[in-house]
């Protein structure tokens, strides 16, 4: 490699850009590439990170998880949350998909209706 003179800095400046960016180019295409890739594997979310992507507390989450009003996978005493599950129960407004308050009245009204009761004799003797 010759010396660069001081006239020729300017152009030997523009000449190393051209080809930083040229670099910097093939770099970012290799790097899309990559991250395109699907390499089938889920990110999992803790239950600190739901409830700090959420805006609540960790009790929060284990309530919603425990009426399913939040995509989440147990195993044993550990509950897993899919981050494109949980991204895509966002995006729906929050909702389960499973009815709602409908489908919630259904079920309660379900349950009362079969709930057997002591004869009415039994309850004045107390």
């Amino acid at each position: 490699m010759e010396r660069i003179t001081f006239e020729q800095l300017p152009q030997a400046v523009s000449t190393l850009i051209e080809r930083v960016e040229q670099l910097a180019g093939k770099v970012d295409e290799v790097l899309c590439k990559a991250a395109g890739k699907d390499t089938g594997r889920r990110n999992l979310l803790s239950l600190d990170e739901v409830a700090a992507l959420l805006g609540k507390s960790a009790s929060t989450i284990y309530a919603m998880t425990s009426e399913k009003r939040i995509p989440y996978r147990k195993r044993g005493n550990k509950l897993y949350f899919f981050e494109d599950e949980v991204m895509q129960w966002i995006e729906q407004g929050g909702t389960s998909g499973t009815g709602g308050e409908e489908d919630f009245n259904r079920r309660l009204e379900a349950l009362r209706s079969g709930k057997k009761r002591k004869p009415g004799s039994l309850q004045n003797n107390r």
